[in-house]
This record gives structure tokens, sequence and C-alpha cells, in this order.
């Protein structure tokens, strides 16, 4: 099965952003690594129908949907999150 890997946001003070993509889950990482701080969370949804239908569209189009919604965010990893919340998408959280 294929999985996509989008870049989303990046920045010059470590904070990087990507979503991966596949007919099982859809993760969003998001690390904030820096010389004096280290920072991590991953957000996984294994309903990914759930998300099409919240999004009002198809698996082959979710790419270019969660792109135009969330790519070069700051905050895309929370957009993410209260997205999913606002529609009661159920999702794995990991925080460390």
């Amino acid at each position: 099965m294929k999985t996509t890997t989008l870049d989303i946001y990046d920045d010059d003070f470590g904070r990087y952003i990507w979503l991966m993509i596949s007919h099982s889950e859809v993760r969003m990482d998001l690390q904030d690594l820096s010389p004096n701080f280290e920072y991590e969370r991953c957000a996984t949804v294994k309903n990914v129908e759930a998300l099409c239908q919240a999004l009002n569209t198809t698996y082959d189009n979710l790419e270019a949907h969660l792109l135009l919604m969330l790519k070069d965010q700051k905050t895309a990893f929370d957009l993410f999150t209260n997205f999913l919340d606002n529609h009661k998408i159920y999702f794995e959280y990991y925080s460390g």
C-alpha cells in the first residue's frame, strides 16, 4: 500500500510538520527541535473515509485538500486536530 509524505511546514527555529497519507491512515507529525528544547506531537487518523467525508472529497483528492488547508501554516498541527475534533473524528494522539 502506497504512503505519501507531504512537507507541510518548516522554519529556521527547528519546527517541522509533515503528513503521511495512505488508505489505512493519515498521520501528522510535528517536531520542535532546537539546541535547548525538543518536543514532538503526532496525530493519527485510522478512519480515512470519515476524514474524506468531512472534507467533502474523495481519497484521490485528499492530498490536495489537506495541502490547501494546512500548507505553510505554523499552526498546522493544531488546525488539523481542531478540524478532527470539530468533526468528531477519532484520532490517536502522542506528545513527548
